[in-house]
């Protein structure tokens, strides 16, 4: 497997596309690109097809852009993929507040027709799907859930798009347009590159344990925790008070949840003037949070990176990055470490800084997914 690799600093969409891709010396199999909320997504997608008809070219637009062991704001980053094991497949879906579980099958369904099987005669470790949803939609846990139960146990990963924390509009890329409330995904099914999904994050559970008492799910909102005002209870199991409920503090100590023996961030967007708490997620009522404890973000990544190398580097990885992690290393200046990590396990990368991220059919927040392609060795 060969990646191409391009980036762009140019804020109009077609000469950034001509920057990043001017030395490109073949044409890939299959485009990633990622761009901020400066560039206009439609020109950038419809560069792209112009340069490169008739290549599947997916992606989103972004609060952070990440190219090899590089994190930069206001750019457009570009992989293309050549030579790569890997049949791709993609397909996409608009109007996503009446996604549901029909919709989910139907999009799998015709994933898997186009790679010219069904559900019911695949291996689900030959394929990876992969996921690029508007990160405004607020629908990305029935999106990824209906997905996840149409693709018959392959392997979903995914990420939101971002627009800079503006929280105006987000825009995803399929066939040289990019659009608002849009679900792009990917399935790929390997002719001998190994699949490999990744889940990262640097926290754990404290004892403190918080119960949703009341909320709205479809807003994200909670306003009562353990029966009291949710920023109120929130900031005293922090031993905090209310208005210190600061954007450190909020990141730095998230709740958590455990789903089948697996620990998830629910990250807090927002402490609101009323008391309650609007959540990058979605919170049910009922549902039972730890606060999070923080571990060091480099020795973290280490940890659940090393996994992949094996003898040596992964052809690439594929990174959806939380936007809170990204504000995170910002703040404790820590790229040029957290990019030391992902270069040394990986021979490319490209990723995004996203607005939460899917995982089989679960939409987490403070989390990396990474999705990791290395070629069948004995085959070169």
């Amino acid at each position: 497997m060969r990646t191409l690799e391009g980036s762009s600093l140019q804020v109009d969409g077609a000469g950034a596309v001509q920057e990043a891709t001017g030395g490109w010396s073949e044409t890939p199999e299959m485009i990633f690109v990622f761009y901020s909320s400066q560039h206009d997504g439609d020109a950038v997608a419809r560069a792209l097809a112009e340069r490169f008809p008739g290549v599947p070219t997916v992606g989103c637009s972004t609060a952070g852009e990440h190219l090899g062991a590089q994190h930069s704001r206001d750019s457009l980053v570009i992989s293309g993929l050549c030579d790569t094991g890997v049949d791709w497949v993609v397909e996409s879906v608009e109007g996503l507040d009446d996604f549901d579980d029909a919709r989910g099958e139907a999009l799998a369904e015709l994933l898997f027709e186009r790679h010219g099987t069904d559900a019911d005669n695949i291996d689900p470790d030959e394929y990876v799907a992969l996921l690029f949803v508007d990160g405004l939609c607020r629908v990305e846990e029935r999106v990824s859930a209906a997905l996840a139960a149409g693709l018959a146990g392959v392997a979903l990963a995914g990420g939101s798009a971002g627009d800079d924390l503006a929280f105006k509009r987000t825009t995803v890329v399929h066939n040289g347009t990019a659009a608002a409330d849009r679900a792009t995904v990917v399935l790929a099914k390997s002719r001998g590159t190994k699949f490999r999904v990744v889940k990262h994050q640097h926290f754990t559970t404290e004892a403190a344990m918080l119960a949703v008492t009341r909320a709205d799910p479809d807003d994200r909102k909670v306003y009562e925790l353990d029966g009291y005002p949710a920023a109120e209870a929130y900031a005293r199991a922090l031993g905090l008070e209310t208005d210190k409920l600061d954007g450190t503090a909020l990141f730095s100590h998230p709740v958590m949840f455990c789903c089948d023996g697996e620990k998830y961030v629910r990250s807090v967007q927002a402490v609101n003037d009323d008391g309650s708490l609007t959540f990058f997620c979605a919170i049910e009522e009922g549902m039972v949070l730890q606060l999070g404890s923080h571990h060091e973000m480099k020795e973290a990544l280490e940890s659940d990176l090393n996994i992949l190398a094996e003898s040596e580097p992964v052809d690439f990885l594929l990174g959806f990055n939380c936007v809170l992690r990204a504000l995170e290393a910002t703040e404790r200046e820590t790229w040029d470490e957290l990019g030391a990590v992902v270069g040394s396990v990986s021979r490319s990368s490209i990723g995004f800084d996203t607005y939460g991220e899917q995982l089989n059919g679960l939409h987490i927040n403070q989390t990396l997914v990474a999705v990791a392609f290395t070629s069948d060795r004995s085959a070169a």
